[in-house]
């Protein structure tokens, strides 16, 4: 793979072997299924946008058929989602009581 840097203005073009690409993006998702499978990390705003991330960058799509999915759905519909109709007039978030 050939990789133009245009830093400075000025056009360096160097190539990259293949097999370290393959061992870099490898390395990059050996990371995240790891903090996936870790309890803390999984629940961490900020690991989880890297996640994003890098599913966005790589155009990988998840869909209701991908593996894990559809447990994640299920598990949303078994969860109570209270509803606050008893507020009429809205609520002061800047207001403790």
């Amino acid at each position: 793979m050939i990789l133009i840097d245009m830093m400075d203005g000025v056009m360096k073009m160097f190539e990259i072997d293949p097999a370290l690409l393959d061992e870099i993006a490898q390395g990059e998702v050996q990371a995240i299924r790891e903090g996936l499978a870790d309890p803390e990390m999984r629940k961490d705003p900020r690991f989880l946008d890297r996640v994003r991330k890098f599913l966005k960058d790589n155009d990988l799509i998840v869909s209701p058929r991908t593996k894990g999915v559809a447990d994640i759905q299920q598990q949303i519909e078994r969860q109570h989602i209270p509803i606050f109709d008893d507020v009429k007039d809205g609520v002061d978030i800047d207001r403790l009581n």
